[in-house]
């Protein structure tokens, strides 16, 4: 699964990003009292974690599709405020694009890298909303966004503060913006890099949510470890013990998911198609069910806004809900399994 210089990377990220994004800090942060996001954003910077996936030449660590799920599992895992996740797959799919040595989109991602600019990208790839608005997943202040163009193309275009609308959602930790693409200017066009988009956008979705998973059952233990009834912890009832070890079971699945997902998303096969698809599709149903099991394991105070595991849910939600619905992703892995098929691969290989 990982080497040992990504468990070391990851290690790395996992220690600051423990002591950077607590409880305290978290919820402060939906409340309004202090800015973890831009503190994180800097922090990420000069760490070399926004570039984490591209290659040394353009200034990254060289980690590609790995680098990029370590870093979403660990985000995931403490349910990290900011702008990470739309950032870090715009950058990948323009520091990979024919037209990364053009001089604008070159800037761009240098001040990415850099930690003074952020990006954003669809929401919903393709959707557009009534009124020709499309919600992208980013902040109002994002340089650029990252939008389905025409057949497998993808569009850079820039923003329009006079056109930015910022939108509600029930995750607090991450922000979604609604914009009328009329009114945004393109600035250059992607030829044939929307599959990778996409793949990239699914990996992403499902990292998150695997260490969202797993950060909200390690919570959720800790909690029953401490909180008794009749003068026992509840860790000790023999129900909720087996409630959790089911879910640690299916949290490991979500994370081998996530690492089939990136063995095969840098082959040119149907596969490279397969598994993100199905990554995102599985793990993030799954990673509901354990966020909301775990609201329920907490008793009566898993309900109220003070404990953490309404912010795991609602984040693996959004994830859930975002690039595509799930029936639709399905369909489309198994259109790829088909022409695997087609190829001459069998069952096995493809697994």
């Amino acid at each position: 699964m990982m080497d040992l210089e990504l468990a070391e990377v990851r290690e790395s990220i996992a220690i600051v990003l423990e002591e950077q994004c607590t409880s305290l800090a978290i919820h402060a942060y939906v409340d309004g009292h202090n800015r973890l996001n831009a503190e994180l954003q800097g922090q990420a910077a000069e760490l070399g974690w926004l570039a984490i996936a591209l290659p040394e030449e353009q200034g990254g660590i060289g980690l590609g599709a790995a680098g990029m799920a370590i870093l979403h599992l660990e985000l995931g895992r403490v349910c990290a405020p900011g702008a990470f996740l739309a950032t870090s797959v715009a950058l990948e799919i323009l520091a990979r694009s024919p037209v990364a040595d053009d001089e604008g989109v070159a800037k761009l991602i240098a001040d990415v890298i850099g930690g003074t600019a952020t990006l954003a990208v669809e929401a919903r790839v393709g959707a557009s909303l009534a009124g020709g608005s499309t919600w992208l997943l980013g902040e109002a202040s994002a340089a650029a966004a990252l939008i389905a163009g025409e057949g497998e193309d993808l569009v850079l275009v820039g923003i329009a503060d006079d056109a930015i609308e910022q939108v509600s959602i029930w995750d607090e930790t991450r922000s979604m913006i609604s914009t009328d693409l009329s009114a945004a200017a393109p600035i250059i066009t992607l030829v044939g890099m929307r599959p990778l988009f996409e793949g990239l956008f699914a990996l992403a979705l499902a990292a998150d949510s695997a260490g969202a998973a797993r950060g909200v059952l390690d919570r959720t233990v800790a909690y029953m470890k401490e909180r008794e009834q009749f003068g026992r912890a509840i860790a000790a009832f023999q129900a909720l013990k087996h409630r959790a070890a089911d879910h640690a079971v299916h949290a490991i699945i979500c994370e081998h998911l996530v690492w089939q997902a990136v063995e095969n998303l840098e082959g040119n096969g149907p596969e490279s198609r397969l598994w993100p698809l199905m990554a995102k599709a599985n793990v993030t149903e799954k990673a509901s069910k354990i966020s909301t099991d775990c609201v329920q394991l907490h008793g009566g105070v898993g309900y109220t806004r003070e404990y953490d595991p309404h912010l795991f849910l609602k984040r693996i939600r959004l994830n859930e809900a975002m690039l595509a619905a799930n029936t639709a992703l399905r369909d489309r892995a198994d259109v790829a399994l088909a022409e695997a098929m087609r190829n001459g691969a069998d069952v096995l290989e493809v697994a």
